[in-house]
């Protein structure tokens, strides 16, 4: 006949087993005689661990590279002639993972031979990640048909992000926009001035 501890003993004992098996799975980091880290992991492999792990690294690099992609995007709706002038309807819609508090572009209206006809402002505020605004813009004394090109330009002192109306950084706000290409005329952002050599 067995005594009544006997079943306890044995359950802690397999118990304990189970604990420091799974324990010695585990991956666990020990220092070489040098001061490296070397992780041994559980698979009965190992690898020293820099001070910033490769991995981690990389994660970040493709993370730097996602929000370089990050873009709000604009496009043309509609072109409407209006007594004495010509309408454009647009819409903006935010796909940025932040609200766009202020966004105050130049539309700039140009005839066929890339003179500026006139340029107007219109503004979009606190557009909600995954919201759209509509706005209009209307260039009086000219038809459409007149209007070769929409370009978008300046808005410098936009507040979305990182970016406020303090932030010295030209170019910046139009950055984190994207005009999408119409098939009523030329729709774009002005292209950035060539920066002389030796500049």
């Amino acid at each position: 006949m067995q005594r009544p501890g006997y079943w306890s003993r044995a359950l802690l004992v397999a118990v304990m087993g189970a604990v420091l098996a799974g324990a010695a799975r585990a991956d666990f980091e020990l220092r070489d005689s040098k001061g490296r880290r070397i992780r041994l992991l559980d698979n009965g492999t190992w690898r020293y661990v820099e001070a910033k792990d490769r991995e981690a690294v990389a994660a970040e690099a493709r993370e730097a590279a996602a929000k370089l992609q990050l873009h709000a995007d604009l496009q043309l709706e509609r072109r409407v002639e209006v007594p004495g002038g010509c309408r454009f309807d647009l819409l903006l819609s935010n796909t940025l993972p932040y609200e766009i508090r202020s966004l105050v572009p130049d539309f700039v209206a140009r005839r066929a031979n890339g003179v500026a006809f006139a340029t107007q402002l219109t503004g979009f505020v606190l557009v909600a990640p995954g919201d759209q605004r509509r706005r209009s813009v209307q260039f009086d004394g000219v038809t459409c048909a007149d209007i070769a090109k929409l370009e978008v330009q300046g808005g410098d002192r936009c507040e979305m992000g990182e970016l406020n109306k303090f932030s010295d950084a030209p170019g910046q706000c139009l950055a984190h926009l994207r005009v999408l290409p119409s098939e009523l005329l030329v729709f774009e952002k002005q292209r950035p001035p060539a920066v002389a050599a030796g500049n």
